[in-house]
């Protein structure tokens, strides 16, 4: 249970909504046990009374036929405010939790989540999160609320019977804590298996999903599918293992109960032929122990899937747990040179394979530098060393003249405007793709960018309202390869940095593409990666890496 601890923590929040839920359930569960009683000793009275004219006569039909109306109307309206309440305090808790996890996920490094899949932090992200809606709808609240009605029901039925008392204390104990147990102890593994089984299905369809397209030129399209109905199966397995389980603790609950009621009717008789128990009262008894059973008939289900909130909530503590390496400064900085870089005997090792080694680079402001080098020479390793996404282990980087670690975060990633490889666009239009890297742009500066990287006709009739579509699935590898260009160069700062900023570009698109790199802003500092060799003469500095380990340079600029 202590995995549970940290989420009833996060419900203080909204407790005022937990404990209005709670007690809006217990309120209605009183009005069903009230109305059954009342209703089964009302029924008998009157059947009793109505033996003589005499009795009947004297029978006050107003009072109990008030209090049976009275009942079933607070009944009804207490469980339609008891869902609103309990949806709306669930909700605003699933809601709470998602913040709480992205905020938890959103500063860790790449180096704490390149264990993860995409997919696998979704499945946490929306089906753990999930799973823990049966932490207060079905296990807390409704707890509680057994307790108490378990409680009052027997203090009740002792003050008519003492033996009432004690056999429905008993009864409900064995129905709300030992058969709620024993579905825990079933389904614990189960439960756990079910959210492990849950994540690789759903790992596997997004999978399927997204390369759909290769499977069918590979023609391994039904292979896949079999994997994906090989998952599906297990899932469904471990489903009907939990239905079974579920069959079992409700054949028990109603085990229970009866055997209670039998129990109860066999004393009441017995009291009633003794006259020390009237026979309508008996009616009040038996009805009342059945309508109790009502407080405790969602445990022994809501306990069977602890388990799998158990695991579910697990899942999230492993990646809110964690701590990102990088400690960023709280102190602003007022870099003398802005646009600077300077790498000093930087060393850079990643899962032991070292990367980066002696690695001297310095950039003086507004240069335009190109990086080469061959695939895993480091090229792209130097981006995240910059932006602080990794940490090396030896040697210095000086950003501005000021050391990158004294750097606060959102001051560093205003130093820096990159494009990554390969591009991420997100769903959404034209303009507001742009405007994530400068929220200041106007739609001029916006269209007159588009026009000199030749994305003009793209946006046909619709203009920046152009929809791109997700991940940029609505343009085509050049469009969406310019866009981001766009977007890195909108942003201002004083240095530029592009990972293969014309792969995939036709030689003319390119050349247009450079050009416009090079003059757009031209006191910043141009980093340009790539694996090509054109138009090295129009840059400042020629950097080439071979392993990291070697570094040649051509100084242009001299």
């Amino acid at each position: 249970m202590h995995t549970l601890l940290p989420f009833i923590r996060l419900m203080k929040p909204h407790l005022g909504w937990v404990v209005l839920g709670t007690f809006l359930g217990f309120f209605t569960l009183f009005a069903s046990i009230g109305l059954l009683t009342l209703s089964g000793w009302f029924i008998t009275a009157t059947a009793i009374a109505g033996m003589s004219v005499a009795t009947a006569q004297a029978f006050n039909y107003m009072t109990p036929g008030g209090g049976v109306r009275g009942f079933a109307i607070a009944r009804t309206a207490g469980r339609y405010f008891e869902r609103i309440t309990t949806h709306e305090a669930t909700f605003r808790l699933l809601a709470s939790l998602r913040s709480w996890f992205y905020a938890h996920l959103e500063p860790l490094n790449p180096a704490k989540l390149r264990h993860y899949r995409s997919a696998d932090l979704l499945n946490r992200i929306i089906t753990d999160i999930n799973s823990l809606d049966n932490l207060y709808l079905r296990v807390l609240s409704p707890s509680v609320i057994a307790a108490i009605t378990t409680l009052l029901v027997s203090l009740f039925l002792w003050w008519i019977a003492p033996p009432f008392g004690v056999v429905i204390l008993v009864a409900l104990v064995v129905s709300g804590v030992m058969v709620p147990w024993l579905g825990h102890l079933l389904g614990k593994r189960i439960g756990e298996e079910q959210v492990i089984s849950a994540s690789a299905l759903r790992q596997a369809t997004i999978t399927f999903v997204q390369g759909m397209s290769e499977l069918h030129l590979y023609q391994s399209l039904e292979q896949q599918k079999q994997v994906l109905q090989k998952k599906q199966e297990a899932m469904q397995a471990l489903q009907l293992k939990m239905s079974l389980i579920t069959g079992l603790v409700t054949a028990l609950m109603t085990f229970v109960a009866g055997v209670t009621t039998l129990m109860t009717l066999a004393m009441g008789v017995h009291l009633v032929t003794q006259e020390v128990l009237a026979p309508a009262w008996l009616a009040l008894v038996v009805f009342c122990v059945l309508a109790s059973f009502e407080a405790v008939a969602p445990l022994p289900l809501a306990f069977q899937y602890l388990g799998k909130t158990q695991a579910s909530a697990a899942n999230l503590l492993e990646i809110t747990q964690q701590r990102s390496d990088i400690v960023f400064s709280k102190e602003p900085v007022q870099p003398p040179h802005p646009g600077a870089i300077e790498f000093q005997k930087v060393t850079f090792a990643y899962d032991h394979q070292v990367i980066l080694k002696d690695l001297d680079i310095t950039i003086r402001a507004g240069e335009k530098v190109v990086m080469t080098g061959h695939t895993g020479s480091g090229k792209s390793s130097t981006i995240n060393l910059l932006t602080r996404f990794w940490i090396y282990q030896q040697g210095a980087i000086r950003l501005g003249g000021v050391p990158l670690e004294a750097y606060p975060e959102a001051q560093l990633r205003e130093q820096i405007s990159v494009l990554s490889q390969p591009v991420q666009l997100f769903a959404g239009s034209v303009r507001n793709n742009l405007l994530i890297g400068n929220p200041h742009a106007t739609d001029e500066q916006m269209l007159a960018l588009l026009d000199r990287l030749g994305l003009t006709e793209m946006l046909g009739n619709e203009g920046l309202d152009r929809e791109v579509g997700e991940g940029g699935n609505r343009l085509s590898g050049g469009q969406r390869k310019r866009l981001g260009i766009a977007r890195a160069l909108i942003k201002s700062a004083p240095i530029l940095i592009l990972d293969e900023p014309t792969e995939g570009l036709d030689i003319d698109t390119a050349q247009q593409v450079l050009e416009v790199v090079m003059n757009y802003q031209s006191e910043q500092t141009v980093v340009l990666i790539t694996h090509h060799q054109q138009a090295l003469a129009h840059f400042d500095q020629h950097i080439q890496l071979d392993h990291g380990q070697r570094i040649t340079w051509c100084d242009n600029s001299a």
